[in-house]
């Protein structure tokens, strides 16, 4: 995470992510990108251990270049997290596996793009309802 960027409020972040997950940006190019910045932008006692900072020029190059899937990894791209992806009849489904919280998230979409983005924000809003004592980072502790 920067630290050197204001983070958003929490009801204002957690309404952002939402809107990712309700398709409201439209494409999953935009969702994406959405993504990078509310990474970005995370209140700090939200900012999980398993993610640093993105470059975010490298992060645009591949959006521009069309290669969403690998964006998409990039966004859960961390020592602690493991992606698996499963096509199906209907998309691709994506698990993703977080040793830190001992926790498996579910995605479907008609991509792996789709599907790591839908895993993404799933796993976020389930902060939204718990005390999210278990991201807390250990810097943000002190």
């Amino acid at each position: 995470m920067q630290d050197d960027i204001e983070p958003l409020a929490p009801e204002v972040w957690f309404e952002r992510i939402e809107m990712i997950a309700n398709g409201q940006l439209g494409s999953t190019e935009n969702g994406l990108r959405h993504a990078l910045h509310l990474l970005q932008l995370t209140p700090r006692e939200f900012r999980p251990p398993e993610y640093e900072a993105i470059d975010e020029e490298s992060y645009e190059q591949l959006l521009a270049a069309g290669e969403l899937d690998a964006a998409a990894r990039r966004l859960v791209a961390a020592p602690t997290l493991a992606v698996t992806t499963t096509s199906t009849p209907g998309g691709v489904e994506v698990a993703i596996k977080c040793r830190t919280r001992g926790q498996t998230v579910f995605g479907k979409g008609d991509s792996v793009a789709a599907a790591i983005l839908q895993a993404w924000t799933t796993c976020l809003l389930a902060l939204k309802s718990e005390d999210g004592s278990s991201w807390l980072n250990e810097a943000t502790r002190h």
